[in-house]
């Protein structure tokens, strides 16, 4: 009877690790759902700095698909997934105009393939699936700003697509006007001459004068001044007047 019992409670133990080790039949071993998540490095930057667009990325989507736009600029670039599903993307702002820039960041979904993409150089969106343009970024008819991220956000979103997607947003700001002041009298010439003040040097008198007070230019020599004809036409009248007198009888 005892070594029964021994058997029995071999068997059980044998059976309860069977259940622990071998897989359960019909268990989920569907993969990750996708997910998508991202943040930018600045909610505001000036002009010339630059901007990461980074997140993660869950999903068999090896890239994922980057969309940034603001009036009629649009940029849309495909960017790898790491390992440990993280992404980056930076952005020179050099050049470009001061305004809100809307970011999309766009996972492909369980199929790995993009439901909505771009085609041509005029910002134009497509179904990727039948080629059939949805809206354009520039050029007639486009719609721009908050209107094209509410027209991406529908694209998306749409029946057939199962791309996943977050949003964000960073502002440009244009660079702040230069305020340094010149300080009185720190624009000397070699001369010692202050230009703000409207000296100049006269090399003619050798100082700094305003030319609109004392003229650069020496003063002319004074031309002389000739005798008055009046006193000789004096002498010859009364020359005249005695020899008038001298020939009287």
């Amino acid at each position: 009877m005892k070594g029964t019992c021994s058997l029995w409670m071999i068997a059980a133990a044998l059976l309860a690790a069977a259940v622990v080790v071998l897989p359960v039949s019909g268990a989920d071993t569907a993969a990750v759902k996708p997910h998508i998540s991202a943040t930018v490095s600045a909610a505001t930057v000036t002009a010339g700095s630059p901007i990461t667009i980074s997140g993660i990325s869950e999903g068999p989507g090896k890239t994922v698909q980057v969309w940034a736009f603001a009036g009629n600029y649009v940029n849309v670039s495909t960017v790898p997934v790491n390992a440990d599903g993280s992404f980056e993307k930076n952005y020179d702002t050099t050049g470009l105009p001061a305004a809100t820039y809307y970011v999309f960041v766009q996972n492909p979904g369980s199929d790995s393939r993009l439901s909505v993409t771009t085609r041509g150089y005029a910002g134009m969106v497509v179904d990727a699936n039948t080629g059939a343009p949805i809206f354009n970024f520039t050029g007639t008819g486009s719609v721009q700003d908050a209107a094209a991220a509410t027209a991406l956000s529908a694209a998306l979103s749409a029946r057939g697509s199962d791309d996943v997607y977050t949003k964000t947003q960073f502002v440009i700001a244009a660079p702040a006007a230069d305020t340094t002041m010149i300080m009185p009298g720190s624009d000397r010439d070699a001369h010692g001459c202050i230009g703000s003040a409207g000296y100049t040097w006269c090399e003619a008198k050798q100082k700094c004068l305003r030319e609109w007070e004392e003229p650069c230019a020496a003063s002319a020599a004074p031309t002389p001044t000739k005798a008055p004809l009046l006193p000789a036409v004096a002498v010859a009248a009364l020359a005249g007047a005695g020899a008038l007198m001298l020939r009287k009888p």
